[in-house]
C-alpha cells in the first residue's frame, strides 16, 4: 500500500470510530456515482493531491496535501455531521477546509450529496537525492552563505502548533513543523528573517530575529 493510500485509511478509521456503528464508505470512482441518495450514511471520496514543496526531516521530504470529500446522508446526517467533524478537530494530523478557503466551485464539485466538508491530509514521501546534478551546458552559479535555524511556532498561549509548513524568504525549501511546533529551516545569513507560514491552510507573512536560538515564531 502507498504512502497516500496509507494516509487515507488512517482517515476512515478515525472517522468510523467518530460514527460506530455507523457505515463509512470510501467511493474509488470505480462505480458511477448513482442520482441518488446512497446506501451508505457516510461516503468519503478523493478531491485533489497536490504539491505543497519539499522539507527536510532525517532526509528529503517531498510534501503532499490530500484533500477528501465527507458527506453524510440519511436521517442522522447533522448527527453524524457533528461528531465527525469533532473527531477531526481533535486530531492534530488533519484539518477541515473552511469556508474562507475554497477555490472556485471546489465545495459544489467536492460534495455530491448531502451534507458535507473537505479535508486536509498532510502526506510526505520519502525519496533519494541524485549526488550531483547532470550538467549538459555550462553552469553559472551565484554563491549565497546560508545557515540551518531552529525554531518553533508557537500560539498565543506558547503552545507549539504541529504539522505546519514554514518557509523563509531567503529559502525556495518548505518544512513542517513536528508535533511540539519544532522545526529546521534553511535560511541566509541575514539577522531578520522573513518567513511565509502556513496553518491548516491560513498563510501569513511573518519576521523574526534569528540574534538568539532558537527562533520563535508566533501565530497570533
Amino acid at each position: 500500500m502507498g504512502f497516500v493510500r496509507s494516509s487515507l485509511t488512517e482517515l476512515l478509521g478515525v472517522l468510523s470510530d467518530a460514527v460506530s456503528p455507523e457505515r463509512v464508505r470510501f467511493d474509488d470512482g470505480s462505480v458511477p456515482p448513482a442520482p441518488e441518495t446512497p446506501e451508505a450514511p457516510v461516503t468519503v471520496h478523493a478531491v485533489a493531491l497536490n504539491r505543497v514543496g519539499r522539507s527536510r526531516r532525517e532526509g528529503p521530504l517531498l510534501d503532499l496535501e490530500l484533500r477528501v470529500a465527507v458527506e453524510c446522508h440519511g436521517p442522522k446526517q447533522l448527527d453524524n455531521m457533528e461528531q465527525l467533524l469533532l473527531a477531526v478537530e481533535r486530531s492534530s494530523q488533519y484539518s477541515v477546509v473552511s469556508s474562507g478557503e475554497f477555490q472556485p466551485d471546489e465545495y459544489e464539485a467536492g460534495i455530491r450529496h448531502g451534507l458535507g466538508f473537505l479535508v486536509r491530509i498532510p502526506v510526505a514521501l520519502r525519496f533519494d537525492e541524485p549526488s550531483s546534478p547532470l550538467v549538459l551546458e555550462p553552469l553559472v552559479a551565484t554563491a549565497v552563505v546560508a545557515r540551518r535555524l531552529h525554531g518553533r511556532l508557537v500560539d498565543i498561549h506558547n503552545k507549539g502548533i504541529p504539522n505546519a509548513y514554514i518557509r523563509a524568504h531567503s529559502s525556495a525549501t518548505a518544512v513542517v513543523s513536528d508535533a511540539t511546533g519544532h522545526f529546521e529551516v534553511l535560511a541566509s545569513a541575514d539577522e531578520i528573517q522573513h518567513f511565509a507560514v502556513a496553518v491548516r491552510g491560513t498563510e501569513r507573512e511573518v519576521s523574526a530575529s534569528t540574534s538568539s536560538l532558537p527562533v520563535i515564531i508566533r501565530w497570533e
